[in-house]
């Protein structure tokens, strides 16, 4: 049932992106410069690919793109300050994807402040903050997560004890994930520890020894995206434990799977990120919808990856 399900998510993804790719892109009136803030590309495959697809956007429309990153996963000090800079540089538009549901907030308030539209992508910020951007682009975590741990509990036989490596502190995307993986386990599962692995496979390999040397038992671990996998591996290898099932986040280990290395992964769909975020904004620049116009969660969609139905 469980591959099914994924079969079928996976088709619904590809005909989705097919229809997007095959769609016109929005176009500017003018040369509007769009600025994008994230936390780095660096050794990270996802927010790489969203970059990637939110500067293409902007290419296809006809505006300037911006990109400033915090350089390292938890530099949220670092956005905060880029985003003010920003704002204060006059940019039309902002793309942001929020390292702290709450730091980024001040700095939102600037931007509607100065009349700069914003869409968020990837994470989205506190509840009751909705006033502040346009849109938020990104995926169910929750439920996506939830439906990894339904197919990790299938594998696991529905027993047996798991651990769950987060992400950040304070970072939305990262809790709805470790939300969604707990809520998703079998009856018969348990879990015997969780610590944040900030994004970080140094972090990830050392908070994995600390739950595995506390509990060599384990059969199965959860982590909240593929950037923390390597280090995961590490840790089980130095362990000395083998036969342990991973269930990650973000769709960058289908290699990892290929290699019996991983069970599978939860794939997001960035390409789908970047071009709705910049057609929003664009339409709210050109004066086509107002920015009070659009619903405040759009999803992007996902799709779960495993040996069965890996993509070609």
């Amino acid at each position: 049932m469980k591959r099914i399900v994924c079969l079928v998510l996976s088709l619904l993804m590809m005909l989705s992106l097919s229809s997007l790719a095959s769609a016109e892109a929005v176009k500017a009136n003018k040369e509007y410069e769009i600025a994008f803030s994230l936390k780095t590309v660096t050794n990270d495959a996802f927010q790489q690919a969203i970059a990637t697809a939110v500067e293409q956007a902007c290419v296809a429309a006809g505006a300037k793109f911006t990109l400033v990153t915090a350089g390292t996963e938890t530099g949220v000090a670092t956005q905060v300050t880029q985003l003010e800079d920003l704002i204060t540089k006059g940019v039309d538009a902002l793309v942001v994807n929020p390292m702290d549901a709450n730091a980024v907030i001040p700095a939102l308030q600037k931007a509607k402040e100065k009349g700069i539209p914003v869409v968020l992508v990837d994470s989205t910020v506190e509840a009751g903050n909705e006033d502040l951007y346009v849109t938020y682009v990104g995926t169910d975590n929750y439920a996506a997560a939830k439906q990894g741990a339904e197919v990790l509990s299938t594998a696991l036989g529905g027993a047996g004890k798991v651990i769950l490596v987060r992400g950040a502190n304070g970072n939305s995307v990262g809790n709805a994930r470790a939300d969604g993986f707990k809520a998703g386990l079998a009856a018969g599962i348990t879990l015997v520890g969780e610590q944040p692995g900030d994004w970080s496979n140094d972090t990830a390999k050392q908070v994995t020894e600390n739950m595995l040397q506390a509990n060599p038992d384990v059969t199965g671990i959860m982590s909240c995206s593929d950037v923390m996998v390597d280090g995961i591996l590490q840790a089980i290898d130095d362990a000395g434990l083998t036969g342990i099932k991973i269930m990650s986040f973000d769709g960058d280990s289908v290699g990892l799977i290929k290699e019996g290395l991983v069970l599978g992964t939860m794939a997001q769909f960035p390409g789908q990120m970047g071009q709705i975020a910049v057609d929003t904004l664009i339409t709210v620049l050109n004066g086509d919808a107002a920015a009070d116009s659009f619903a405040k969660y759009i999803d992007s969609g996902t799709a779960c990856y495993t040996a069965d139905n890996l993509p070609q």
